[in-house]
């Protein structure tokens, strides 16, 4: 896909790299009022924020002189709560091949900064991992994104998963023995690419956790992010967003968007009818996507969700649920929490 607009990121990704340096004393206050930043906005882990925001994160926590295995240090941890549409995704894959493609195919809802690519050839697959912009792939960042993958392949799986070939960039580091215990002994540096390579059969391993049902459901939210971001100067994503934040207080419909947008009804209705959609269905699209969304929340009470989607009574709500999804808030919400919470 090619961008041309600023490059975004999931807030969960974000979110996850805030905290790893904050734990480790490398964001301050200071810092927060000039990156004009605050923790509760990444709260939301399907937002999109620029790229950029990682990278000047990072560029705090490098002028406090970080310790030498920052990268390891945040990428070997996981944080149950900065899991974004990916991840959830991800964890319902039916075996490590099918992890990967998702996660190769779409990983800009993860960040359009970095991807990867893989080839499988002589009984091996090799990762490489890529960065949109260079100066964004320093070393820290690439020890994160590679470390972050392992560990999530070992939680996933239950298996050990230890490269039996691993390349990096940039040159030795210090903290050679806490790699080796990431990434197996065979590790190599100054290299073209930043790689890890393993047998082929590992592709085949069976992921602990998968439902079928839940995957369908988190693909269909993944495909109507993508379509957001493949558009976002339509008018129907300027709706989208106007829903967003005007539906929890109540007054939404098709006579205030279109007041917002200094527009009449008509006018509204015909402009979403050339771009073949419609108020009822952008509406029941944000409600579907939000309610998946804080239903992830497990400190979300289902009680209130109608009123955050927008409905006069939560009979109203469990009803068009029903009628979304084929089951209830509470059924799904257990679903969730049984099949992708970490261990």
């Amino acid at each position: 896909m090619i961008i041309t607009r600023q490059p975004t990121a999931s807030a969960a990704l974000v979110l996850d790299l805030f905290d790893g340096l904050a734990a480790q004393k490398l964001i301050n206050n200071d810092d927060l009022r000039r990156l004009n930043l605050q923790r509760d906005h990444l709260m939301d882990v399907e937002k999109r924020v620029p790229v950029t925001l990682i990278h000047e994160l990072w560029q705090c926590a490098l002028s406090k002189n970080p310790p030498s295995n920052l990268g390891l240090t945040i990428g070997r941890n996981l944080h149950p709560s900065a899991k974004g549409i990916l991840a959830h995704l991800v964890s319902q894959s039916d075996n490590l091949e099918d992890a990967l493609k998702l996660f190769r195919d779409k990983s800009a809802l993860m960040s359009e900064g970095e991807r990867i690519e893989y080839q499988i050839a002589d009984g091996h697959i090799r990762i490489q991992y890529q960065f949109s912009n260079p100066l964004h792939g320093h070393k820290f960042a690439v020890e994160r994104s590679l470390s972050i993958a392992l560990t999530w392949c070992r939680h996933l799986t239950g298996h050990k998963c230890i490269p039996i070939e691993c390349g990096f960039q940039h040159g030795q580091v210090e903290h050679l023995d806490q790699y080796q215990e990431m990434f197996g002994t065979n590790i190599k540096f100054s290299q073209k690419q930043d790689y890890l390579l393993f047998p082929a059969d590992l592709l085949q391993l069976p992921l602990k956790n998968t439902n079928p049902y839940l995957k369908a459901l988190l693909l269909k939210q993944a495909q109507d992010i993508e379509e957001e971001m493949a558009a976002p100067h339509l008018l129907s994503n300027i709706v989208i967003e106007l829903i967003k934040e005007n539906l929890s207080k109540g007054n939404i419909s098709v006579c205030f968007v279109a007041a917002q947008l200094n527009m009449s009804r008509q006018t509204l209705h015909r402009k979403l009818k050339q771009e073949n959609n419609n108020f009822t269905q952008l509406l029941t699209n944000v409600r579907k996507q939000l309610a998946l969304h804080y239903l992830k929340q497990d400190n979300c009470p289902i009680d209130t969700l109608s009123e955050q989607l927008g409905f006069e009574e939560p009979s109203a709500f469990f009803k068009a649920f029903k009628a979304w999804f084929k089951t209830t808030p509470k059924a799904y919400r257990q679903l969730l929490l049984a099949q992708i919470s970490p261990s």
